[in-house]
């Protein structure tokens, strides 16, 4: 029996996948950045291939170098994945463009380039993510979790080790 990955807000891939990949993350976090990049490429063919669900959970850790990876998150519409992973992955490339500038800057960028505007409802998902990560003892971002194993990105797991991991998942 598969896993029910809890919050699965952002789920990408088969929901009956063997193997679950889930990363705790926050737009604002440069390792966070090289993080999604590396999982973009090492874990699409598994993804694709039904082999993993990939789950991202946005954590609005309140620390000062991270808020405006909340604000944001708070401008996502969670009913679209896709797209939110498309605009996570464009938001990630550019971070230094946008990370140091201020509030107004970010929400004049997001509803201007991206179409966004701020959504009600992401504060009670994002305060559902904030819940788990404090049950699963979450301390930093990025977090992985691969089938419930634990790594801390990039002292514990790389973008091979990432690869390495779901291999041994599914052996």
């Amino acid at each position: 029996m598969t896993k029910f990955v809890e919050n699965a807000f952002l789920s990408y891939g088969n929901l009956e996948a063997p193997v679950k990949v889930e990363v705790f993350l926050n737009l604002a976090c440069p390792y966070c950045a090289t993080f999604f990049e590396a999982a973009d490429q090492s874990l699409a063919p598994y993804i694709e291939n039904g082999q993993v669900q990939y789950v991202i959970k946005h954590y609005d850790k309140p620390r000062e170098m991270l808020l405006y990876g909340t604000l944001v998150n708070l401008f996502f519409d969670y009913n679209d994945p896709q797209r939110i992973y498309e605009i996570m992955k464009e938001l990630f490339e550019n971070q230094s463009q946008w990370s140091e500038s201020d509030s107004d800057s970010i929400k004049k960028m997001l509803t201007e380039q991206y179409g966004l505007k701020e959504e009600p409802n992401t504060i009670d998902l994002s305060l559902k993510i904030t819940a788990e990560a404090i049950k699963r003892q979450v301390k930093m971002v990025p977090t992985v979790f691969i089938n419930d194993k634990e790594f801390q990105y990039p002292v514990e797991i790389d973008a091979q080790q990432l690869k390495d991991e779901v291999e041994k998942a599914l052996a």
